[in-house]
């Protein structure tokens, strides 16, 4: 079957997985998951892991008591519950250490609960899990609950649509009661289906009747976004809730963003981060959150009713405020607060703000989409040691709300994004092709010969039909213009499409070289701060001649690996020596959502090597760009190259042009700002 043929008639049918391990089940499968999900639970050995592998709805409550389970989707489906139905995790007060996983599972007005009531310690991650209202229910919630002992709970990746059920419920749900919860929050994506303002919480936490003593925990949020108004708050910390107990509670809010439904007078649009005590305390941090159409920006008050020992302290800086009332923290309540660095835009105010505050126009794309344009005073202009320091003190990802990286340029933006990175489709047209090149006239690379480019081959962007690109590339740079070339010396391909990422400047982004000390046979070895001893790191990879400085072509694949010497390594992945000089831009990053790894299986690899790239951002999405660097092993060795494309299914794909093996990795990079920039299909409403 031709290449052209192939992608335009993938096979769409999921293949089953390979094998089951002793400790892997498969359901629907043999005994014990021959007959329902609920059996296949209870049938199965503490430790073991369950994948669902139907995409038919799942017609059954599902309830873990005592468990110490995986449950999630076998490669290639996507498992439903059916509409009203939910699942529990639960314990027994004499339960030991439990440690539960349930992630890429979807519910339709349906929940998911976790309680811990043992003497022990659980550890609950609930991730890539998609709740949806779709009638008048409000049962469609993620709550953690801890009742006793310590729960260690991390929620990652959730989509989560809806209203909350009540005033003081939110649709994630994390309560201490009398115990420790621990929780990490991240990237979580919560929207209102209301148009106009809710009770409740987008993201609602609340900590009571847990003594300051024992501690109520602490919780971590990081790149959520939260859309809709809602009245308690888009991200609401509560002490003390329904209790006379003086609890204490550490919130560290980072990277948030918090849409509301309207920034009037009237106070109904709902607002965006709240904090609030009762009898006891609130150890928060606020740091470069971006909050639109809001009533409250960041609020700190007291509950009705509550008792003099109340305290909020914190400190409060690097946001983006656009709100009626942007920083509204109550002077009657006590508590040592710092605020400042904000780029606050506010008709009322209410506090004394910090010398560098600005209240200068955010300059935001939109207010439904308030990333940072070109001309914003936010750019470079956060604290950047603040944000540093509280990133690195509490173990939060370096990342911004986009999943990409926090820190570009010379310094941080204020808010929750940052700026400087840009994207773009460069076509080899005939006014752009000069023998094996072809040249890039783009304001983000134009007379900027430091720019570290990174560019994919893109079979059709998007489009039917497309440009065979099987040729190892490269870019290089005379002045004023970069290029990218053909490494084979073969003639540019007219219509041939790359995708090109810019990375700003600043750790992650760097040009490496080839030399006698630090390569040998295929390999060149990496030295840098932003890859070195880091083993999770996505790396990206292009080949750039001029950085080699000697005319020296490497027409071959490239990949990229981690090894035992805790160093990352680029290698001719067909096996032919390394050069010496030759350059490589490289591009590194920490794990994100949008920032990944693809490891071709039977589910998603398909006969002729394409594999399948499932995710939010890409489905559906034609004019998406990712960007991919290929994995490396060792065996097999690699001959061929790969693009990718837009095919069957409204899905994309990395094509092997010389097959793709089983096993074989591949790290993907998605731009949200660049998927906004391309259409506003999924955000027309200014909800996704």
């Amino acid at each position: 079957m031709s290449k052209r043929l192939f992608r335009l008639f993938v096979f769409a049918s999921a293949l089953l997985p390979i094998g089951v391990s002793a400790t892997t089940r498969t359901w629907p499968g043999v005994a014990p998951c021959a007959g329902t999900l609920q059996a296949c639970v209870n049938g199965a050995t503490d430790g073991d892991r369950i994948e669902i592998a139907t995409s038919t709805p799942i017609a059954e409550d599902l309830s873990l008591y005592d468990r110490s389970l995986t449950l999630t989707a076998a490669d290639g489906y996507a498992p439903a519950f059916g509409t009203n139905h939910w699942l529990s995790i639960t314990s027994s007060a004499i339960a030991g250490d439990l440690q539960v996983s349930i992630s890429r599972l979807s519910f339709n007005d349906g929940y998911v609960f976790a309680n811990y009531n043992g003497a022990g310690t659980a550890n609950y991650d609930l991730r890539d899990l998609t709740l949806a209202r779709v009638s008048s229910d409000v049962a469609n919630y993620i709550e953690v609950d801890a009742s006793a002992g310590t729960i260690n709970a991390t929620l990652y990746g959730n989509r989560l649509s809806g209203v909350p059920r009540s005033i003081d419920r939110g649709l994630i749900q994390l309560n201490s009661g009398g115990a420790t919860l621990n929780a990490n929050a991240y990237y979580n994506h919560v929207t209102s289906t209301s148009a106009t303002g809710v009770r409740g919480a987008g993201i609602f936490v609340d900590v009571h009747a847990s003594s300051v003593a024992a501690g109520g925990g602490t919780f971590k949020l990081h790149g959520n976004e939260v859309r809709g108004g809602f009245f308690r708050s888009g991200i609401f910390i509560s002490e003390g809730l329904f209790s006379n107990t003086a609890s204490s509670v550490v919130a560290r809010v980072y990277n948030n963003v918090a849409i509301c439904a309207d920034a009037s007078s009237a106070g109904t649009g709902g607002s965006g981060i709240g904090f609030v005590a009762n009898n006891g305390s609130i150890d928060a941090q606020a740091i470069n959150n971006t909050v639109s159409r809001c009533y409250y920006g960041i609020m700190a008050s007291q509950w009705s009713g509550g008792g003099a020992g109340a305290s909020i302290a914190g400190t409060f800086k690097n946001n983006i405020l656009v709100a009626y009332n942007g920083l509204a923290l109550d002077p009657s309540v006590p508590g040592a607060r710092t605020n400042d660095y904000n780029l606050i835009n506010s008709t009322a105010a209410s506090v004394s703000y910090g010398s560098h505050t600005s209240t200068a126009p955010a300059s935001l794309v939109l207010d439904t989409q308030p990333r940072l344009r070109a001309d914003s005073p936010a750019i470079d202009a956060a604290d950047g040691v603040t944000l540093g320091f509280g990133l690195l003190l509490n173990g939060l990802p370096t990342t911004d709300a986009d999943g990409l990286r926090r820190f570009k340029g010379t310094r941080a933006d204020i808010g929750a994004y940052e700026s400087g990175d840009a994207n773009f489709t460069q076509v080899a047209r005939s006014n752009t092709i000069l023998g094996n090149s072809s040249v890039i006239d783009n304001a983000a690379l134009n007379s900027n010969s430091g720019r570290a480019l990174i560019a994919t081959p893109n079979y059709n962007v998007g489009l039917f039909g497309g440009v065979d690109y099987d040729h190892p590339f490269g870019a290089y740079y005379p002045a004023p213009y970069w290029w990218l070339f053909n490494q084979d010396a073969t003639l540019m391909p007219p219509g041939a499409h790359f995708d090109v990422f810019v990375p700003a400047s600043g750790g992650g982004s760097f040009i490496h070289t080839s030399s006698a000390s630090n390569t040998g046979g295929l390999v060149t070895t990496l030295s840098n701060g932003s890859v070195d001893s880091l083993p999770d790191r996505i790396v990206l990879v292009t080949q750039n001649w001029t950085a080699g400085g000697s005319a020296l072509y490497n027409p071959h694949p490239i990949g990229v690996y981690y090894d035992v010497d805790a160093r990352w390594h680029i290698a001719n992945i067909d096996g032919a020596t390394m050069p010496q000089p030759v350059g490589f831009n490289v591009y590194a990053q920490e794990p994100s959502p949008n920032a990944f790894r693809v490891t071709a299986t039977s589910a998603n690899l398909f006969p002729g090597g394409a594999v399948r790239l499932d995710h939010p951002l890409l489905d559906n999405t034609p004019c998406a760009r990712p960007q991919v660097t290929r994995g490396f092993s060792f065996i097999p060795v690699v001959r061929g190259n790969f693009d990718v494309y837009y095919g069957v299914g409204n899905k994309w794909y990395i094509f092997g042009y010389s097959g793709v093996s089983l096993g074989e990795q591949f790290h993907v990079l998605i731009d949200p700002a660049q998927v906004f920039t391309c259409t506003d299909s999924i955000f027309a409403d200014g909800f996704q």
